[in-house]
């Protein structure tokens, strides 16, 4: 991520969708709680957010986002999910810092079209977890953690019936999967953020 043109623009707004008031959310049946739930791309974000030239941090986002999850309240430990990412869709409010990410400089997304993650374990409960797993990122795959929890459920027929939705962050070191560029300008470590909601 050599990030070269991404350290000059401000952190960008997020566009939020607002409904009228609905009933209180239900719990989840277990009858709805099996496996069989894909990552509701209108209400995910996958964040990215770097220091710049250690004064201040500069954040991006991912519009292109996809993924699955099998979770079962009763047996959390088992869960597991699987999150893909397109590069060619980061997002930074800046068109010309963009594709310069999209170069073989930065993402290099031709070469390298899908950055991904997939569980390997889940420790602790719902409430705060750990989640461990590998990222692939940039051709090179290691065992990253997330510190992680569940924000919320419901099952409310007007929002589309069942929906859980979690939160996990972490923070990795971009030169670890081959990204060493500009690192006298942007630092090494790389804050993301999994802002996920599922339905089924």
């Amino acid at each position: 991520m050599k990030l070269k043109l991404l350290l000059l623009a401000p952190v960008f707004a997020l566009p939020l969708a607002f409904r009228s008031p609905t009933p209180a959310a239900a719990p989840l049946r277990a009858s709805a709680s099996a496996a069989g739930w894909k990552i509701d791309p209108v209400h995910s974000t996958v964040l990215f957010k770097i220091k710049h030239v250690g004064t201040s941090y500069t954040l991006g986002r991912f519009n292109g986002i996809s993924g699955a999850l099998e979770y079962d309240p009763a047996s959390f430990g088992s869960s597991k999910i699987t999150v893909e990412i397109d590069p060619s869709t980061v997002d930074t409010n800046c068109k010309p810092r963009e594709d310069h990410l999209r170069s073989p400089d930065f993402f290099s997304v031709k070469e390298f079209p899908k950055i991904s993650f997939a569980s390997t374990k889940v420790e602790g409960s719902a409430d705060k977890f750990t989640l461990t797993g590998d990222l692939t990122l940039h051709g090179v795959t290691k065992s990253i953690h997330f510190s992680a929890e569940k924000v919320g459920e419901s099952d409310i027929k007007e929002m589309g019936g069942p929906r859980v939705g979690f939160f996990a962050q972490t923070t990795i070191k971009r030169s670890d999967f081959g990204m060493k560029n500009m690192l006298e300008g942007a630092s090494d470590e790389v804050g993301l953020t999994l802002a996920l909601e599922l339905t089924h």
